[in-house]
């Protein structure tokens, strides 16, 4: 049965039903031979959706982030395209925001990794608290994070990053009966008709490293965050 092709096995079991079906019942070997063919395809079928089923839960295994249970860079690379493919059908823009953990070095040296895993994951929680259904969020390697809020203003991005940063304000992580603050950084950009994934990502980074240079945890609303150039190659 492994070498029957999927639409010829279709087809035999459309006439098998058909002709068991019929006044004129075939004999009995023949409605066992058609009995065993069912049984095969419906066997077949099976294995064909747990393969399905498992290709799925390898690809998800493969997008995600093992540490904080996040989308990784591939995994947020894939979300973003259709995100931003999504926006353009329907047109509302797509919000992306960079995050970066203050002081994170520092403190990973100074405690050892483990300390900082515990951080990076308790920034990951306190983000995924703050997502809608839609919104997703990834960790795209070190400290560094991305979040996309699918049908959300720049006002609504921002009030978003002022939650989340007041949040991290009144938490910290107990690592060896000390509290370990927790800090970030945030940038974000908005979507356009022109700007491809790149130049999105590069401007909300552009967004962030101006905050963290400048020593302020939010962005600046007054300065311009659509991408007024278009890059010629976008972001695998």
């Amino acid at each position: 049965m492994k070498d029957v092709d999927l639409h010829l096995l279709q087809a035999l079991l459309r006439e098998a039903e058909s002709r068991l079906n019929r006044k004129d019942t075939p004999n009995e070997k023949l409605a066992n031979e058609f009995s065993l063919l069912i049984e095969h395809a419906r066997s077949l079928q099976t294995r064909l959706d747990q393969s399905e089923t498992r290709i799925r839960q390898l690809e998800n295994l493969v997008d995600m982030d093992e540490l904080t249970g996040l989308y990784n860079r591939r995994g947020f690379t894939r979300q973003l395209k259709q995100a931003l493919a999504s926006g353009e059908r329907h047109t509302h823009p797509t919000q992306v925001i960079i995050a970066d953990l203050d002081g994170f070095k520092q403190t990973n040296d100074q405690y050892g990794h483990a300390a900082g895993d515990a951080i990076l994951r308790h920034f990951a929680r306190l983000i995924q608290k703050q997502l809608r259904g839609a919104d997703f969020a990834a960790r795209l390697g070190g400290d560094e994070f991305a979040v996309v809020l699918r049908h959300a203003t720049t006002d609504g991005t921002a009030s978003f990053i002022k939650r989340l940063q007041s949040t991290l304000g009144r938490s910290a992580v107990l690592w060896q009966h000390q509290k370990l603050p927790v800090q970030a950084s945030f940038g974000f950009a908005t979507s356009t008709e022109d700007a491809g994934m790149a130049q999105l990502l590069n401007l909300a980074d552009q967004d962030m490293y101006r905050h963290k240079h400048a020593h302020r945890t939010m962005p600046d609303e007054t300065a311009p965050r659509q991408p007024r150039k278009r890059r010629d190659v976008d972001a695998a």
